[in-house]
């Protein structure tokens, strides 16, 4: 699960949609009238509640790849909203609201997690029942997040990140003198727990990961001139409620914690160079930093981290001083930092200062933003080749256009796009074979050199458009 921090070193911290029917909505050109560049208006983002949230929230995927948000919408008096999200779909199929008990008000940010299909639950920071010490409170649903049964008292903590390990969700408080704390709660049995002191320097910052069934705590402690993040780990079948299960895994001086998902750990230097570094665990201890393209400079910004099924990890940031400004930009790395893909514009961003991101293996699913609610569409790109064979012929002859989209699906549809007046039209209409690959028989009808592309059809909630490079055919008389 993503956690983000505002920071800087001013704040601390499944069937193709065809491409002739996407292109005639609103966010392009149609068709007829032509296209300017590679256009993806499945990554505009969309509002997916009516009101508020007055906290971060957290976002979590089925195994089918559908989704459960979840926000806080009472101002500290005690409404969650729960948005049920079919995949690929720009707006919440269902909506519940959840309350607290009585004499409870709610804080912190609302965490939702997915043990097994249709198994949800959602944590929550509350104070104070009159007739308890704490007042942390689990709902349960087993259909999916439609209905959820009355909540259950874990414990009083208070919860500012939270990661699930085995069958325990283990959770944290930030802003802390009493240090760095933690509680577990099962997610089949859950009962009161707890508060366990693990590292007794203050906690500010917080984050929570986890590493094959174990937990990893993370916490800064504030200095006059620097910050220091430190990350413990107790390990897969350990009692998460115990001090004596972790042991200290990391010590980064000068390094602002943003954010753990996984086995990464996000981090921001406080030694003037203001770059955000991301480290993998290991089991034993963190690998060499690697710096997030782009990231030097300082704030406003606000960043998170997401690691995907695959071990894939992504950087999310909004940054005030880039441009365009406030957009949400992500970058990828599938080897803990060594290399970076480029960055993915996810549109303006500028009403939300809270994220949380759930994604599949391929790394496609969905960011949900907090502020004004706002869902931004992670998807995976598609690569196409294409070429022309002969790329001169003379009129009256043809040649033929072919090519591969990667991923391929047998299938998918595919579209030819000639180039006029700085535009792209479409031309004819084919389909992808057994592995992706595709042709087109291309008519010189007349004297000239022409541009055509290939255009592979987007896959709602999961893949991007694809387009290739231009080719040129040059036809003589």
């Amino acid at each position: 699960m993503m956690r983000v921090r505002r920071s800087g070193l001013v704040l601390s911290a499944a069937s193709a949609i065809c491409l002739l029917t996407a292109f005639a909505g609103g966010a392009v050109a149609s068709p007829a009238g032509g296209v300017k560049g590679d256009p993806q208006p499945e990554l505009t983002p969309f509002k997916i509640g009516d009101l508020s949230s007055t906290s971060p929230g957290s976002i979590a995927m089925e195994p089918n790849g559908s989704l459960v948000a979840v926000y806080d919408i009472g101002g500290g008096n005690g409404r969650l909203q729960v948005c049920l999200l079919d995949r690929g779909a720009r707006g919440c199929a269902g909506k519940i609201d959840l309350s607290p008990l009585s004499d409870d008000d709610t804080f912190g940010t609302p965490e939702v997690f997915i043990p097994s299909a249709n198994h949800v639950v959602v944590l929550q920071g509350a104070c104070c029942d009159r007739n308890s010490s704490g007042a942390d409170l689990l709902y349960s649903s087993t259909d999916g997040g439609k209905t959820f049964g009355p909540p259950v008292r874990v414990g009083g903590l208070g919860v500012a990140a939270a990661a699930l390990a085995g069958d325990q969700i283990v959770f944290t408080a930030g802003d802390d003198s009493s240090g760095s704390q933690v509680e577990s709660v099962s997610v089949n049995s859950p009962v009161s727990t707890p508060i366990t002191v693990v590292n007794s320097k203050k906690a500010y910052d917080v984050g929570v990961g986890s590493y094959h069934g174990g937990a990893l705590l993370g916490s800064d402690n504030a200095g006059l001139s620097f910050y220091t993040t430190y990350v413990e780990y107790a390990k897969s079948g350990a009692n998460f409620n115990a001090a004596s299960s972790y042991k200290a895994v990391g010590s980064f001086g000068k390094e602002i914690l943003l954010g753990m998902s996984g086995s990464a750990l996000l981090t921001i230097q406080t030694d003037g160079h203001t770059t955000v570094e991301l480290r993998l665990f290991n089991g034993t201890s963190f690998s060499a930093a690697h710096s997030v393209p782009g990231t030097s400079g300082g704030g406003p910004e606000w960043f998170g981290v997401e690691q995907d099924p695959s071990g894939a990890v992504h950087v999310f940031s909004e940054r005030g001083l880039d441009s365009p400004g406030y957009d949400l930009i992500e970058e990828s790395t599938s080897n803990g930092g060594k290399t970076w893909s480029g960055p993915v514009n996810l549109g303006d961003a500028i009403d939300d200062n809270g994220f949380a991101a759930a994604l599949d293996s391929h790394g496609a699913g969905l960011v949900l933003g907090t502020g004004a609610p706002m869902g931004y569409p992670v998807l995976e790109s598609q690569g196409v080749s294409f070429s022309l064979s002969p790329a001169h012929v003379r009129k009256g002859k043809s040649t033929t256009g072919s090519g591969k989209g990667s991923p391929g699906s047998a299938g998918r549809t595919v579209v030819l796009q000639v180039e006029r007046s700085s535009k792209w039209y479409t031309v004819a209409t084919a389909h992808e074979h057994s592995g992706g690959s595709f042709s087109f028989t291309i008519k010189g009808s007349s004297a000239g050199t022409f541009r055509y592309r290939a255009v592979v059809s987007d896959l709602a909630g999961y893949l991007m458009y694809g387009y290739s490079n231009a080719k040129s055919l040059s036809v003589t008389g």
